[in-house]
């Protein structure tokens, strides 16, 4: 047998140096089976740049559909709040009511995480605005049945009212899980390999996310003053948009097929939840975990803050400029106002994002909440008369608004640079990129709870300042996990 194949290798004419070159590289007619593999080649490379814009043409939609998905949510969320602050008093009873969805959003994500991976990304995309739809119905049933609800006394009435809302809400925290992994998860695959791509398409999808959530707001506030709780048929409207838009321009990746094998054994949440184990995964989560607590209360929080009635504002915590007594469209502008100012800022870090260390933007980001910290405190000190007019002429306020927008966007540079390090830490767990950005969305959905929660007793405690020493707190647990995560390298991973 060795003695035949040696005959036939010595029967075999060495190859040329011309024949060793790449097929591409040869230009001889009269061969065909020359001429037939560079018509393949070019056949190959015409095929993968129409699949390269068919994928970019996804990935717009993906991102497009986050954008609608949170307008349309937040837009709820506004118009709930503002039901529900008109009748109830305590910041923290009305903000852990409107985030009750974070429980099923924790529940499902990670769970939601790991099937896209295996079944791909599109079926749960499609899901998200079918389940915030069923939601916007349940909200339209509850303020139909009782248009003027009380918090006294506890009877039926209420108890029902509380259990349509919830259940709405829980199934708003659905839509949120069934999306954010799956659009993650898809777009960790789409940009795969290219980490300037990655830091565009994630640092967009952020815009989309945190756009969403800030320009909702004057959004459902010009809703809310016109058609009032019938706004919830303008939600049903918007996710009826971003179901068409996903089952039209949206086309599956395909990777997903091949990373089966390697999470089939594992049940989806353990599967998800066993990324944890990963160990620059769980050192950053507490990063993570405190910038959207601090995220969460600030914009769910400002809105019912800043819209509380007088007298009753005043008596609770006085001399406070930024506590009560601004109408319904004063305080969506300028919440709204801040989101804006978040998005200029996400914008322009997208330009430096790419030259920069992850934890380097991250201090910078964690130096500009505390410069917001300081203006805002000394703006919210400032005298006013009843109607909480100010005087814009103020030598101090012309200073410290100028100071209080430089950390806005100098803090904004923070979530896109968190989510670029979420998925470059996915890049090195092929078949698994689903599983780790459940965990981002079980971490959003914990730091935003928490920041409901404890900012609203803070909030309930001391009024704005509460707000303000609450924002100290998630801050300095921020930064020693970033502090952790630079002297060890973890950010250097690509």
């Amino acid at each position: 047998m060795n003695a035949q194949m040696q005959q036939e290798q010595e029967a075999t004419p060495a190859m040329t140096p011309a024949a060793r070159l790449p097929l591409y590289t040869i230009d001889l007619p009269t061969n065909w089976r020359q001429s037939a593999s560079i018509a393949t080649i070019k056949h190959q490379k015409q095929r993968a740049i129409l699949t390269s814009t068919a994928q970019q043409g996804s990935i717009i939609t993906a991102i497009l559909s986050t954008l609608v998905m949170r307008i349309a949510g937040r837009t709820s969320f506004v118009l709930l709040g503002f039901y529900l602050g008109e009748h109830f008093t305590s910041a923290a009873v009305v903000a852990l009511v409107l985030e009750a969805f974070y429980f099923s959003e924790l529940g499902l994500a990670p769970i939601v995480g790991s099937l896209s991976d295996r079944l791909g990304r599109k079926p749960f995309l499609l899901a998200a605005p079918l389940a915030g739809g069923m939601a916007a119905l349940c909200f339209v049933g509850a303020t139909l049945l009782f248009p003027y609800p009380s918090a006294s006394p506890i009877d039926a009435r209420l108890l029902a009212l509380l259990l349509l809302i919830l259940i709405g809400r829980l199934l708003e925290g659905a839509a949120t899980a069934l999306n954010a992994p799956a659009s993650l998860g898809y777009l960790t695959e789409a940009t795969d390999g290219s980490s300037k791509l990655r830091t565009r398409v994630m640092t967009a999808f952020e815009v989309a996310t945190v756009g969403g959530l800030a320009l909702a707001i004057p959004f459902a506030g010009g809703i809310g003053s016109v058609l009032g709780t019938w706004g919830f048929f303008v939600v049903i409207a918007l996710h009826l948009v971003n179901a068409a838009l996903i089952a039209g321009s949206l086309k599956e990746t395909g990777f997903h097929r091949r990373d089966t094998a390697s999470n089939g054994s594992l049940h989806p949440l353990v599967a998800s939840l066993s990324m944890l184990r990963q160990k620059r995964i769980f050192t950053f989560l507490p990063a993570w975990l405190s910038i959207n607590a601090l995220v969460g209360a600030w914009i769910t929080l400002c809105t019912i803050m800043l819209t509380y009635p007088e007298p009753t504002a005043s008596l609770r915590h006085p001399g406070q400029l930024l506590y009560g007594g601004f109408g319904k469209g004063t305080a969506t502008l300028l919440v709204g106002g801040f989101g804006l100012l978040f998005l200029v800022g996400m914008g322009l870090w997208m330009l430096v994002l790419p030259h920069l260390r992850r934890t380097t933007v991250m201090y910078i980001g964690l130096a500009g909440l505390g410069l917001s910290i300081i203006a805002l405190t000394l703006i919210n000190g400032l005298p006013f008369n009843s109607s909480h007019e100010i005087m814009l002429a103020q030598p101090l306020l012309r200073a410290l608004l100028p100071l209080a927008v430089l950390g806005v966007l100098l803090l904004s540079g923070f979530t896109p640079a968190a989510l670029n390090h979420m998925a470059a830490l996915s890049e090195v767990l092929p078949g698994k990129r689903g599983a780790v950005m459940g965990l981002y969305s079980v971490a959003l959905g914990i730091g935003q709870l928490i920041g409901a929660a404890l900012g609203g007793m803070c909030v309930d405690m001391g009024g704005f300042y509460g707000l303000m020493g609450f924002s100290v707190v998630v801050g300095a647990i921020s930064l020693g996990s970033v502090l952790y995560i630079r002297s060890n390298g973890h950010d250097l991973s690509r």
